[in-house]
């Protein structure tokens, strides 16, 4: 059924299934070495979009410009994956900055 509401081609599940594994790596790190788990978030959001933008040839679109570079097989709900790593960058520092600030009070 999700099938019709999430439509993708090549890697798009990347978008969905890689902070949930960077995730639980850091939480499993944080947890072996006793540290607080607070930033996990934040920081598996950010490091994913790194990932993922590297992936999909990210570096090739500023390089080259929009027209230049050849479109990109992957994408997730039409749009290519390494605008979803944008996204989730952007997130991800909203999200530590707000940590950050909780922490301060």
């Amino acid at each position: 059924m999700f099938v019709h509401f999430i439509p993708h081609k090549g890697r798009g599940a990347l978008v969905l299934a890689l902070p949930l594994v960077v995730g639980i790596v850091l939480f499993i790190i944080a947890d072996a070495f006793h540290l607080s788990d607070r930033y996990i978030g934040p920081i598996s959001l950010l490091s994913s979009s790194f990932i993922i933008w590297f992936y999909d040839g990210g570096p090739a679109l500023l390089r080259e410009g929009l027209h230049n570079v050849k479109k990109s097989k992957h994408t997730l709900f039409w749009i290519e994956i390494k605008y979803w790593a944008l996204v989730m960058g952007i997130a991800g520092c909203i999200w530590l900055g707000t940590v950050i600030e909780n922490n301060m009070k």
